[in-house]
Order: structure tokens, then sequence, then C-alpha cells
């Protein structure tokens, strides 16, 4: 029987690895806790006596430091040789034409319209709702039940939190935080965030 590895840390590493156990019923799915440091650098010794050959691995990590440890993780298991799958739920409804990269996770009840593409990395939660023609780019996260229209790019290790809306047609730039649940209709450049804490959106500066 195929392993199949579920590492990383978080809440995040608890639902992965129940989502897959659940609908994987001919694979034995582990669930590994990778620890860090306390510079936060991962300890890989975990994975020392475990075989490419023999599995495939999905990493969970969530969305803190905007999403970076997660895709650090995902580089350092594909350097070891491991092949990295996405999880779609069963519930899920992806049009057929649909791009689902690796590592993704596609959750319970999440709709991904006609033409959509989203990148490698990316976490919908579940109820998430995407139209048709819309581009997720890489590390992307978005909370339970956000909705996003149609026709819209979201740019890489971008964070949507819960109530969320983007409307139709509109761009969010890298690393943007929409954080207020409300309605997003006009295009956002990249280092915007929405925090609940404040009253005006932020802009962050830099590369």
């Amino acid at each position: 029987m195929k392993s199949r590895w579920i590492i990383g840390g978080s809440e995040y590493l608890d639902l992965a690895f129940h989502a897959w156990k659940q609908s994987r019923q001919d694979e034995t799915v582990i669930r590994i806790e990778v620890p860090q440091d306390s510079e936060h650098e991962f300890d890989l010794g975990v994975l020392d006596g475990l075989n490419p050959t023999e599995g495939a691995m999905f990493v969970a990590f969530d969305e803190r430091f905007g999403n970076f440890k997660r895709m650090e993780l995902m580089q350092l298991a594909m350097a070891r040789g491991f092949r990295l799958e996405p999880f779609v739920s069963t519930s899920a409804v992806v049009a057929a034409d649909a791009v689902i990269g690796r590592n993704c996770f596609i959750g319970d009840g999440v709709v991904i319209g006609a033409g959509s593409r989203i990148d490698y990395n990316t976490v919908l939660h579940s109820g998430v709702k995407i139209g048709a023609g819309v581009h997720l780019r890489p590390s992307c996260w978005c909370d339970i039940g956000v909705s996003i229209g149609h026709s819209i790019e979201i740019g890489t290790h971008a964070i949507l939190r819960m109530g969320a809306v983007v409307s139709s047609g509109v761009r969010i730039g890298r690393h943007c935080e929409l954080g207020w649940p409300r309605l997003y209709d006009h295009d956002l450049p990249s280092r915007t965030v929405y925090d609940t804490r404040y009253d005006e959106p932020i802009l962050v500066y830099g590369q």
C-alpha cells in the first residue's frame, strides 16, 4: 500500500491530514509535524527515513509569514525528491477545464469556474466560490466562504479573509491581505493590507 505523508504544522496540518485520510482509503496516510527552531527554521530530520519512491507528500502549513513557510517547506520536500499532489475534495465542483497546481488544497463545497487556474501551493478552504476565467497565482490563501467573481487575477502570496468578496474584473496585487469582510470592487496594488485592527488600508513599501 502506498504512503501519503502529510507534513507541516499548525491547525491546517490536522485539517489536511483528516481530509486526505477520509478520501484515500487505499493509502496509508501519515501525519508528520515538522518542528521549527527559535529562528523558525525547519528541522527536516523527521523526514530522513522516508523513501520518495514509496508514496507522495502534501505540505500543510498555514498562512503565517505571508504563506512563505508553506512555500519553503514545499521546496525542501521537492528537493528531496518527493512528489506533491493537490487535494481536491469529492464535494468540490471544479470545471473540467480548470487547472489545479501541485500541493493545492481544495476544500469541501468549493466551486471553481470554467477556465480558471489555481497555481501551486494555494489553499481554498470550504465554501470558497471562484468564478470563470480567474487566475490565483502561487501560494494564495482563501478563508472559509470567500467569494471571487469572474476574470480576476489574485497575486502571489495573497491572503483573503472570511467575508471577502472580490468583484469581477478586479486585479489584486502580490502579497495583499484582504482582511476586512467587505466587497473589493477596484484594483489593488501589491502589498495592500486591509487589517481589521485599523480603519484605513495599509500600503507596505519595498520589494
